[in-house]
Order: C-alpha cells, then structure tokens, then sequence
C-alpha cells in the first residue's frame, strides 16, 4: 500500500516537473514574443516617423500622427504644403472680422471674442448673424486654423479628402443622418403650391445623398455630414429646409449655399434670381388648354424680383417679393418667360439646375455646384479656410463664416463611422502645414538654425557663420513682367560676388541661376501664373561660397496672353451673347463695351472663373452696333494681374420681336397665322412652320412681303398632326435682308 501510494506520488511530482517546465518554456517564450513585439513597435512607429518627416510634416506633427496610426493603419496623412507663414494666413482670414464668426454661448471664454471698436460698441459685442453670432478673436482663429489641435480620432475628419469613395455605403450615410427628420425616411415636402407631396418611389434621403455624390464626384460621407451641420435636426424645421418660407415657398437648399447673410439669402439663391428685364403685366390666371392668360393684369416695373412657382406655355408662374431689410411677399400671377431674366435658373453653367423646388433637387445639385466651386478646396478645412496653394484667391470663396464649423462636421463624421463601424477602412486625410508655426522651429528648404545660430546652405554645402561681410539683399522688386517671364531689380550688396536667384516650383525653391549683377530675367515661365522667386548675395573666398544670411523673396505673376476667339455668337432686340475660348490659370474675365459719349472703352462685366467663358450684355438699344474687348485677369496672392487685352468685335441687336396674335386651323391642312405689326419700320416678315418643337428639322417658311400685311395661310404636309409656328420681322438693306428676334413658338394641330 506505501509502494502504491509512493509510486503515485513520484508519477504526481513528475507530472508537476513537466508541467512547471512546460510553463517555464511558455513564459520565456511570451517573454521573448512580448521583447519582440514592443521592438518591432518601436521600430515600425520609428520607420513610420520617418516616412512622415519625408513626406514633409513638422516634428510637432509627428507623434500625434504616428499614434494615430498605431491605432488606424489604413488611414493615409499627406501633408498639404500651403507655403504660408501661419500668422500670415491669420491675418489673411481676419483681414474681414465678419468674415470669421463665433457663436457666443455661456461658457466660452471671452478671450473667443473679437473686442475690436468695430467688434465691440458700448461694452456690447456686435452681433453680426442671427441673434448670437459675433466676430471670432484672433486667438480664437489661431486655435481652429492650427491643424495640430485636431490631430485625434475627431477632429482629424475635418482633414479628410471630400473627393468621391465608392466604398461608401448607404447605410454609413444613414448613420450620419440618425437624429435627424432624414433618418431612414422618404423625402416628403411642400411644393412651391404647398401642399405637400412624397415621391412617389419613395426615394430616402441617403438614396438622395448617395445618388448625387456618385454624380458629382464627392464624397457620400461629407454631403451627408454638411447637411447634418448646416440644416440637421429633429424636425425639418431650419429655414433653408422648410419649404413653408415666405417668399421663398416649395424651395429649398440642403447645403445652405449663398447664405451670405443668412438662411434667407440661401432661399433666394436657390430660387435662381428671377428678375424682371424690363416692364411688363402680371396676369391673375392662366388657361392651360387655350394657353392664354386673363383675369386681373397688373403693371410690374422691370428690376421686380419673383420667385417661380411653375411653367406655364410662354409664361411663368411667379411670386413677386422686394428685398429691403427682409424679403416681403407680393402678388403671385403669370408673365410673360421673354420678359424675365433667367441667367441663374437652369441647367446650366450659372444655373445650377435651379430653381431647387424639391430636396432633391437641392442635395444634387448642391453637390455639383460643391464639387465645382470648391475642386482645389478638397476638405472641410480649406472650405473653412481657403489656404490651398491650389486656389485662385486666398483667404476668401469659402464656404461658411462659422470658424468652429469644420471642428464641429469633424465630429459629426468621426461619430457615424463609429456608429456604422468604418473607423478603419481606408481613407486619405490632407493636413495643412504652414511656415513659423507657433512653439515651432520649422525652417525653408535651404536653411536650417543650430544651436549656435550659424547657419548650414543646403544648396552647395557652403556656410555661413553670419558673415556680416555678406550683407542682405534688399530693394527686392519687379521691374516688368510678361506672358513668358519676370524680370527682377534689387539695391547693390557691397563687397560681394554676385546673387543666386531660385524659383519656387514643385513645393520646394529650386537653384534658376546666379548673376554678378543688380538685375536678372526669369524666363520660360508659364503664362497667367503666380510665381515667387527668392535671391541671396554671396561671396567666394578660397573656393567657398558664403551666402547672407537672409532670403530676399517677391510673389509675381506672368500676364495672360490674349484671350483667343473671343466672338459674338448671337443677339436679339436688346441683347448681344460673347463667348472666348478658356484661359486656362485665369481668376476670370474682363469684358469692357465701348462708350460713345465718353469715346472710351467701360468695364461691363467681370467675368469670374476661368471655366465660365460665355456672357450675355443685356440693356442694349435696339438695332444697334456695339464693340466689345476682353482681357483675363489673375488675382495672385491678393493682388491682381491683368492679361492682354483681345482686339475689338463689333456686333448689332436685333429689331423688336414680333408677337404672335392667333394660330388657328379651320381647313385640312392650312394653318392661318396672325401677328402684331411693329412700331419700326420692316420690310416684311419671315414666318416658319415645322413638326418639332425647336425647329431642327421638318420645317419650312414663307415671306410676307410690306409691314401692313400680318397674316398669312400655311399649307402642311400633314393633317390631324401638331404643328409649331413662330414669326420674325425683316428690312431689306442693300438688297440684304436683317433680321429681327423670332417670337414666341405657338403649336396648333392641323385639322
């Protein structure tokens, strides 16, 4: 029995030694896997510091990035090279106070507040939007315009690319939208005759969204967190989404664009501008079998705003309202669509498919119109704050006033991805970075400090101890500038042996040349380009270059070259259209008419943007020769350059328009036409038929000799078939014929 329980024993003991030994090699092995897994970390976040520090971001970027890398793999930091020095761009932003608002809530530090005498009157902040709105403090700008306060899990998204990601799905979209009216619902409104409506095909909200970001190239994620920011809530109760807005019922802006001032002058952007071209009569009713108007006219005065209610034939359904200190509701009626400007309505190149009378109209379009207006500014930040080397105009064009605003969609973002778990999937974040940021020692391409301040040139690998033998060069300017280049002048730096000049290109300044004297040429440049150019004096002793210790820089630009067919492409009784070919670089356009009684070319119109090449000049008198020049023109660094100006074309309005009085058909195919006579002279009138509505083919005309003679019978080809009839007037010059503007189109069916 003690052998027995021996023997057990010693099978126990052996046991426990191979199981304690069996722990000790799986400790030393978690020890060795846990020693090499903390070294690997340290290496990767090491090598990934690196890859950073290569791409170009400040150490102070660093270890926030590296950390959040750790935790986000996927996510790609690029750095976005503004080239700005940091309190530059500050002072760019607040160059306008009220262009850089805070909301004033209890609880934020006055320190937020701008306490200017323009900011603060009589102890009081002056409130510049709604009833809480005032200027944000310079600190206040300085903190939102530092991307290195937001280099966490939230704010970080305010960096994220707004281009299109087709891994996006609709059920992310609905996770920014939960909490919202929008939140898994068919879009329902209030048309522009207010009763209220839902697609029919029951279209959702994030269908909306996810539709118009495919179509417009922008991200799905940041149209559903812009219109959370600026319109979201319990309810559809913000003005921009209501659509119950006096004068502004039935329209709509999801995105709040052109709300300068406020969601009200959004509603009358999105409206499209409706404004009257010249006097006209408002008709009480319309008969849409006759297409006649009737009831009770009233004389409206050319300049009346309205807003549109419906097509109606020839005519617009409309509501008048003023604009003043608000936006007060007139008469609604009918007028006539010829005496209406429609420049903003559309889809076109300003229309923008307005006007936005359904939510969806409004999202879509809203996203084409971000997509266009905002292509160099790619994030909410530089939608916020415009400092992309890429954009036409510094410090302005920018979406919203609210500088927390970017901060604040940020969040929105951050919490719908961790909602709908897409923390992790790959997304690209561009981060500004900027020259002399605050607590941080950030040096140009070419120089770099030490501790003992003397100064090491990466160009040549020469130095400088601070030389004060080598002076600065100073006096730097531009002496002239063509399409091509940019000639430089600078003061004379005693004692030295010439200058080298380098050019910025690339994100980076480049070696361009060196000379021995006070001027040089900077050639082979692009036309109609901002360019800065840096120059240092030097002095060669024993072999060895030693520079100056600091850079003298200039910001210019090239001219633009003539804008190339530039052309009159129609015009009619009060109206001449241009159009040019692109200037590609330009901020935009300058078109000048020429002045008869001052004998002087006069700036008509500036044209803005280099894509928007097509003009109409309206007021015009009629039968009337008019000439025209143009010039594209830069703005570069808040200052504007002016191209070559083209040579001048001549162009001649129209005669007056003819109306059309009745189309009738009382025999088998015979159209009888009548139509006003007009109050100038013509020689006669040409009269057109056709079976298609624009005209384009199956059509015929006759001419109606002398100007007393307004009527005339047509034969058609066809019976019992819809025809369209339209009427101009002519006058025969030199055995020319000149034509005036057609009329309207009227259609009748052929008996």
């Amino acid at each position: 029995m003690i052998e027995y329980y021996l023997s057990i024993r010693q099978g126990v003991t052996k046991t426990v030694k191979k199981v304690i030994s069996l722990l000790l090699a799986f400790a030393v092995i978690i020890n060795i896997i846990t020693v090499f897994s903390a070294g690997t970390l340290t290496v990767q976040a090491a090598d990934y510091a690196a890859t950073l520090k290569n791409k170009g971001f400040p150490e102070s970027y660093i270890d926030d990035l590296v950390a959040l890398h750790n935790k986000h793999p996927k996510w790609i930091f690029e750095p976005l090279k503004t080239n700005l020095n940091f309190q530059t761009a500050v002072n760019g932003e607040r160059k306008n106070h009220s262009s850089q608002l805070i909301e004033k809530l209890s609880g934020t530090s006055s320190s937020m507040y701008c306490d200017c005498s323009s900011c603060k009157k009589n102890g009081k902040y002056v409130i510049q939007e709604a009833s809480n709105w005032v200027s944000a403090s310079e600190k206040a700008v300085k903190y939102y315009m530092d991307p290195r306060n937001f280099l966490n899990e939230k704010g970080i998204f305010q960096f994220e690319s707004t281009e299109y990601d087709g891994t996006q799905t609709k059920a992310g979209v609905e996770s920014i939208l939960k909490g919202t009216w929008m939140y898994n619902n068919p879009i329902s409104y209030y048309n522009t005759s207010g009763s209220y409506v839902t697609l029919k095909s029951k279209i959702t909200y994030s269908d909306s969204i996810m539709s118009s970001a495919s179509r417009s190239g922008m991200s799905a994620y940041y149209l559903a967190s812009k219109i959370r920011q600026e319109n979201g809530g319990a309810t559809a109760s913000a003005t921009a989404v209501k659509g119950t807005v006096s004068p502004f019922q039935g329209i709509y802006n999801y995105y709040n664009i052109g709300a300068y001032t406020g969601a009200m002058d959004g509603l009358a952007w999105a409206a499209g501008f409706l404004k009257l071209n010249k006097n006209s009569t408002l008709y009480s009713s319309y008969d849409s079998s006759a297409k006649k108007t009737g009831g009770t006219k009233t004389s409206i005065k050319s300049g009346q705003y309205m807003t549109w209610r419906a097509n109606c034939g020839n005519y617009f359904h409309v509501r008048l309202y003023n604009e003043g200190n608000g936006y007060t509701e007139g008469k609604s009626g009918y007028v006539l669509k010829s005496d209406v400007r429609t420049t903003y309505i559309g889809d076109t190149g300003s229309g923008w498919g307005r006007p936005w009378y359904s939510p969806h109209l409004s999202i879509l379009y809203g996203a084409k119109y971000i997509a266009q207006d905002f292509k160099t500014q790619n994030t909410g930040y530089l939608q916020k704050f415009n400092v992309t080397p890429k954009a036409n105009t510094l410090y302005t064009h920018e979406y919203m006033a609210n500088v927390a605003a970017a901060a604040a969609e940020s969040s929105t973002t951050y919490n719908a991805y961790k909602n709908a778990n897409i923390l992790d999937v790959t997304k690209t974040f561009y981060i500004p970075v900027y020259n002399n940021m605050p607590n941080d020692n950030t040096s140009d391409n070419s120089t770099t400090t030490n501790k003992n301040n003397t100064t090491t040139t990466n160009k040549n690998n020469t130095t400088s101890a601070n030389n004060p033998s080598v002076g600065n060069v100073t006096g730097l300017k531009v002496k002239s500038a063509d399409s091509k280049s940019i000639t430089l002048s600078w003061n004379s730096v005693k004692g030295v042996t010439g200058y080298r000049v380098e050019l910025y290109k690339n994100g980076k300044y480049s070696y361009y040349g060196k000379t021995s004297k006070t001027t040089y040429t900077v050639s082979g440049l692009a036309s109609c380009k901002g360019y800065k150019i840096r120059v240092k004096a030097y002095k060669a002793v024993s072999g060895k270059n030693y520079f100056c210790k600091n850079w003298a820089e200039v910001s210019y630009a090239t001219r633009a070259t003539r804008v190339s067919k530039f052309r009159a492409t129609g015009s009619n009784n009060s109206a001449i259209y241009l159009a040019w070919n692109k200037k590609s670089g330009a901020t935009g356009y300058n078109v000048y008419m020429y002045d008869k009684s001052k004998k002087k070319y006069l700036l008509y119109k500036t044209v803005k943007g280099s894509n928007n090449t097509t003009l109409k000049v309206s007021g015009l008198k009629n039968n009337t020769k008019y000439q025209f020049k143009i010039y594209a023109y830069l703005t570069y660094n808040g200052k504007t350059y002016n191209g070559y100006c083209s040579n001048a074309i001549s162009y001649s309005t129209k005669y007056n328009m003819v109306t059309i009085n009745k189309v009738s058909s009382s025999k088998s195919k015979q159209i009888t036409v009548k139509w006003n006579k007009p109050w100038y002279a013509c020689s006669g009138y040409q009269v057109m038929w056709s079976t298609t509505r624009n005209f384009s083919s199956n059509y015929k005309s006759v001419y109606v000799s002398g100007q007393k003679n307004l009527s005339t019978t047509l034969k058609t080809a066809q019976s019992k078939k819809y025809y369209y009839v339209r009427v101009r007037a002519y006058k025969t010059v030199n055995s020319k014929k000149t034509y005036c503007s057609w009329s309207g189109v009227k259609k009748i069916r052929v008996k």
